[in-house]
């Protein structure tokens, strides 16, 4: 085809294109990928320099050493980064995923123009750990053990562990389950769990449950020739190690050493249950030895695990593309979930018209606190300085965004 019947593609379809030849081809620099990108699309024309911008904006010019938000002399900033190997059409095509700025790090934004009401992407989560309510309902075979969706009756498609009480609603969260963490949690194979889950129970602390499940997926991806793509969805998470988030509080100078003494004792328990399995959990390809010894004797890693799930983490669940999202205390969608009886996958709902190219926000906090609350809350749970217009203006909830966000007024 001649080059004055090519057509230039739109900045969305470029990226796409872009991140799909990374995806399979995570190691091609800026000239590979345009030459992939010509010969799969034929009929566009498309320059190198172009694809150098839009691969440096997008975080995707060095998979090694991708483009990360945060700051070198500021460990409380959050680091996170365009993970290459996420697939975003596959999740939702409404939505693109770019950098802003090394404070700030990636956002989401609308691909095309979206409606009031409408459903902007659904998802289910990458890591899942429920409330311990639902833990322990699903303990007690009287929950899903992987979306822990309450059983009202014994279906006839609900299937349950061979080796121990977890039941599944279905073959589909069997499956998830088994080869993303039961194999390794499973109490009756791995007894060394159970002192680990009897001691995060005492404590009332989910975060080192949901640590060992992503340890637990690792080692288990690992398995399958899987763990690069796996990893690499953990990485790009926004990550800040606990020990930043709790100096926040002004109680760390007391608390500093407690807390710390309670993070090596979980340490402990994890590496006991998981660095070497029993035989029975089938774990026939060890982790690479620097991953290993990062996972199981660095105190850092373990804290940034633990910060990672504090500050991504939705009702339990870790989202891959939702995690992208930042906030606003006037947000434009809002976090629903799908199933009423489980806080699993999420619906991410347009709460007003939203146009081709806006930032995507969802909030982080209660809207009907006020300013004080909602700026203290979010700098020491995660790490910024709201500087949205309702925080700089000090607007008060408004009947619209109750309206739009379905709000029951204060007095009902």
């Amino acid at each position: 085809m001649s080059d004055d019947n090519k057509t230039i593609p739109s900045q969305e379809d470029l990226i796409d294109a872009i991140q799909k030849v990374k995806i399979s081809f995570p190691e091609y620099g800026i000239k590979k990928v345009t030459s992939q990108v010509t010969e799969e699309q034929p009929s566009w024309s498309v320059s190198e320099k172009r694809v150098k911008k839009l691969m440096q904006t997008q975080g995707l010019t060095n998979t090694l050493q991708p483009t990360k938000s945060g700051m070198a002399d500021d460990p409380s900033i959050p680091v996170s980064f365009i993970d290459p190997k996420l697939d975003l059409k596959s999740v939702s095509t409404n939505v693109v995923s770019k950098m802003i700025d090394p404070i700030t790090g990636k956002g989401l934004f609308a691909a095309r123009d979206i409606k009031a009401n409408e459903t902007v992407f659904e998802e289910s989560p990458f890591m899942y750990f429920p409330p311990w309510e639902g833990f322990n309902l699903a303990r007690d075979g009287s929950a899903c053990g992987m979306c822990a969706k309450p059983f009202m009756h014994l279906s006839r498609l609900a299937i349950r562990c061979p080796h121990c009480d977890m039941t599944y609603c279905s073959r589909t969260c069997k499956t998830l389950a088994w080869e993303t963490f039961h194999r390794l949690e499973c109490t009756r194979m791995n007894p060394a769990m159970k002192d680990f889950q009897n001691f995060c129970e005492g404590e009332n602390w989910t975060a080192p449950m949901a640590v060992s499940r992503m340890y637990a997926h690792m080692i288990l991806a690992h398995q399958r020739g899987e763990l690069d793509t796996v990893l690499m969805h953990y990485d790009a998470f926004a990550t800040v190690n606990q020990a930043e988030r709790q100096a926040k509080e002004t109680e760390w100078i007391f608390m500093e050493s407690p807390t710390r003494e309670l993070w090596a004792k979980a340490r402990a328990l994890l590496k006991k249950a998981y660095q070497h399995p029993p035989k029975k959990c089938k774990i026939e390809k060890p982790l690479p030895e620097a991953l290993e010894k990062k996972l199981f004797d660095d105190e850092d890693t373990f804290l940034e695990y633990l910060g990672k799930f504090n500050i991504n983490n939705q009702s339990g669940g870790m989202y891959l593309v939702q995690s992208h999202m930042n906030h606003s205390c006037i947000p434009n969608v809002a976090i629903e979930y799908g199933n009423t009886r489980a806080q699993y996958r999420i619906v991410v709902r347009a709460l007003r018209d939203i146009k081709k190219g806006d930032q995507l926000f969802e909030t982080y906090v209660n809207p009907r606190w006020n300013k004080e609350t909602r700026v203290n809350y979010l700098d020491k749970t995660y790490m910024f300085q709201c500087k949205c217009e309702r925080c700089e203006k000090d607007i008060p909830l408004t009947d619209q965004l109750r309206k739009e966000m379905r709000l029951r007024a204060e007095n009902d």
